[in-house]
């Protein structure tokens, strides 16, 4: 049952896109909350949907590494929302550079984070932790992606919340905060959660909305769903 790649997802139409690339039958099992895909092939990945959020995100992958195997990578994929003005659109693919927690913190005069507040969210070795975990790889898996699709392929910061951005307020304030180029609902939380098995950890998103608004005309849920399941098989393809 071991393979060399997890493919990690909230939703189960996430996985029903991922799985589809499956040139196999394959087995369903239970972990935790979530479900695994094993494919009864030699194919040498995974598919787990953990459920949404950070909390079930953290729990379902920590029952995985803990029960069924570690592997050598992850990739965490799905949709996201885009913010404005950097050259992303609906339908396009991000790659993240980094993960940030972007609601952990103090609320006061202005946001201060776990570092304004020397509040680590991870020690590790001589290592600390706080709001953003950097991915140092995410240059050449863009690069990959670039030169084996003819999709428009982004890299920057995402930013993981508990609350997503719709409104123009909230939009702003994030922005200044973080500078991000996306945001999810899992995101930080996989990340970290991998940087503690000592796991590497990539994101690949697609583009099904822009940030700031939660009217869904023009959302193209699917159609990112879609674009991303092909972009993640063309990354782990030799």
């Amino acid at each position: 049952m071991k393979k060399d790649k997890l493919i990690v997802v909230a939703t189960p139409l996430e996985a029903e896109f991922v799985v589809q690339g499956f040139k196999c039958d394959f087995e369903k099992v239970k972990v935790a909350s979530g479900v695994a895909f094993f494919p009864k092939s030699d194919e040498k990945h995974a598919v787990l949907t953990t459920g949404i959020g950070k909390t079930n995100s953290a729990i379902v992958l920590t029952h995985f590494f803990n029960n069924f195997f570690i592997p050598e990578e992850v990739i965490n994929t799905g949709i996201c929302g885009a913010y404005p003005g950097e050259g992303i659109s609906i339908g396009h693919i991000a790659v993240a550079e980094s993960e940030i927690y972007g609601d952990e913190g103090v609320e006061a005069d202005r946001f201060y984070t776990l570092e304004d507040i020397a509040f680590p969210s991870l020690i590790k070795k001589d290592e600390t932790y706080f709001n953003e975990f950097k991915i140092p790889h995410s240059k050449s898996v863009r690069l990959k992606l670039l030169k084996k699709t003819k999709l428009s392929v982004y890299g920057g910061k995402f930013i993981t919340v508990s609350t997503t951005t719709s409104n123009p307020e909230l939009e702003i304030k994030r922005k200044e905060l973080f500078n991000p180029l996306c945001e999810s609902m899992e995101g930080a939380a996989v990340c970290h959660t991998c940087y503690a098995f000592d796991v590497k950890f990539t994101e690949i998103r697609g583009v099904s909305n822009f940030v700031g608004s939660y009217a869904k005309e023009g959302w193209q849920i699917e159609r990112a769903m879609q674009l991303t399941a092909g972009s993640v098989y063309a990354y782990i393809e030799e």
